[in-house]
């Protein structure tokens, strides 16, 4: 088979399976955000960030060094899970010494117990390392996208059970331990790989050499994500950071069915194209077919939001639909941003890719950092309006070393921006309308679902039918059985 539909098969597949985990994920969440109150919601989002950045650091660049490899060695493998062992229990003792007093002084010393019981994820976490890493080395994402999607059913069936007998907030604790060692567990059983340690300096050396840059990359990109999420709860409180991790939750559960499924394929697929000049014209094709498919999805979400919020979270979190319309909007140069950095790494810039991720520092926790005082809404905007000035120095930096036509990019977001965008208003025009003769929040949904599921497509096939039509045979071709085996 060839590279081409190796990686597009596996992003269907992370894809498909991603959509599962989400899906039973947003359902979880969406049960507890009716249980819980704002505050309880608000704190346990707030001890979670501690293990996320944790999980962070014991995973920055070790799959990438493992996927871009010439070849798999089982010696080299063991080195790296000692190494990566290592470092999850050096930052499971941080955890304990330094994020379980920050939680009891910024918030309660029921914070501190819930950091401290949540630590263990992180060492389960640095053992998946290096089984996840021969999983996307050899292209099994179905494998490994359904193991994680069973060990997220066992949990979210153990959450829902727990929390119905009463167990509150520890019923989320005690799901989500179970489903990192369930996860862990099944990840090596459909890798059919034997873990053993082993310590070797010079795999050592290789191992830092290649992931320092990508560790400080890592450090960045999280505080990126999170900072809006991170000033709120520190600056306004956990009912307010409740209300904001509300409003990104839908944009989270889409970007990571679509986008981040994609993404993870540019290493292992971009790392192996032999003539790298083609590298830029990939990456344009890339980004035009991503935006087809997820930004008519974004759009739609930022027009519904009012009614899809108090839907799936109830009343009490009905301020979090402005800030879901507002963060959507972010998405529309993220698109084009999305994939920078790692396609630096397939052609071995990590060092650029560091200096790139520099810039998502300036664009989030800067802004946010200086504008969350102002209140939520004019920080989401500042951060979005930072995104949209900052893309052409990303874009410049990604030039140095791969060459991008910006005028042929511009042409082939535009129509699937422009047509999103069109979407969009006609949406927010008809959920005035709709309002008036519908009762209920469902309804509403039901029917807007369905015309921004015929308005995108028309207008594409309407505006821009030759565009649609070109693009539309990039993807049947890609989704096609080989015929033959292309080099």
């Amino acid at each position: 088979m060839s590279l081409k539909k190796k990686a597009t098969k596996g992003s269907i597949w992370t894809s498909l399976t991603r959509t599962g985990i989400n899906v039973v994920d947003f359902m979880v969440y969406a049960y507890l955000a009716r249980v819980l109150t704002l505050e309880e919601f608000g704190l346990a989002g707030f001890c979670f960030l501690f293990i996320e950045f944790a999980n962070t650091l014991v995973n920055a660049g070790v799959n990438q060094n493992l996927v871009q490899r010439d070849k798999w060695e089982d010696r080299y493998a063991a080195s790296t899970m000692t190494f990566v062992a290592g470092m999850g229990m050096v930052v499971v003792m941080g955890i304990l010494g330094i994020g379980t007093p920050i939680a009891y002084y910024s918030y309660s010393e029921l914070a501190a117990w819930v950091v401290a019981s949540l630590a263990p994820i992180t060492l389960i976490t640095s053992l998946q390392v290096v089984v996840s890493g021969k999983l996307m080395r050899e292209f099994k994402n179905r494998q490994m996208g359904v193991a994680k999607f069973c060990a997220t059913l066992i949990s979210a069936v153990m959450i829902i059970v727990l929390a119905e007998n009463g167990y509150g907030l520890w019923a989320l604790i005690i799901g989500k331990l179970a489903n990192a060692i369930v996860q862990y567990f099944l990840l090596l059983y459909v890798a059919k790989f034997k873990p053993y340690f082993h310590f070797d300096k010079n795999d050592n050396k290789e191992l830092i050499s290649f992931c320092l840059p990508l560790f400080g990359m890592t450090i960045m990109n999280f505080l990126h994500r999170k900072a809006s999420n991170m000033f709120t709860g520190i600056v306004l409180g956990p009912a307010s950071f409740a209300l904001l991790a509300a409003a990104h939750k839908g944009e989270s559960v889409v970007s990571q069915v679509t986008m981040s499924s994609i993404n993870t394929m540019v290493v292992p697929s971009f790392s192996r194209v032999k003539e790298k000049d083609k590298l830029g014209s990939l990456y344009i094709k890339m980004v035009a077919v991503t935006a087809i498919i997820v930004l008519p999805i974004f759009m739609g979400l930022a027009a519904i939001a009012d009614p899809f919020v108090t839907f799936a979270f109830g009343d009490k979190f009905a301020p979090s639909a402005e800030y879901m319309t507002i963060s959507i909007f972010g998405m529309i140069p993220g698109v084009i941003a999305w994939f920078l950095p790692n396609l630096l790494i397939a052609n071995g810039k990590t060092k650029d890719a560091f200096n790139l991720t520099l810039l998502n520092i300036i664009s989030s926790v800067v802004v946010a950092g200086a504008t969350i005082w102002f209140g939520i809404k004019i920080m989401l905007i500042s951060i979005v309006i930072s995104a949209f000035v900052l893309l052409p120095i990303r874009l410049l930096i990604v030039r140095r070393h791969i060459v991008i036509d910006f005028i042929a990019l511009s042409k082939e977001v535009f129509p699937p921006a422009s047509a999103s965008l069109f979407m969009f208003i006609i949406l927010i025009e008809l959920k005035n309308y709709l309002n008036s003769f519908f009762p209920n929040d469902i309804s509403v949904l039901i029917g807007l679902v369905a015309a921004g599921g015929v308005l995108f497509p028309l207008t594409m096939l309407t505006l821009f039918n030759r565009y649609t039509l070109l693009y539309t045979s990039e993807l049947k071709f890609m989704l096609s059985k080989d015929r033959k085996t292309v080099s």
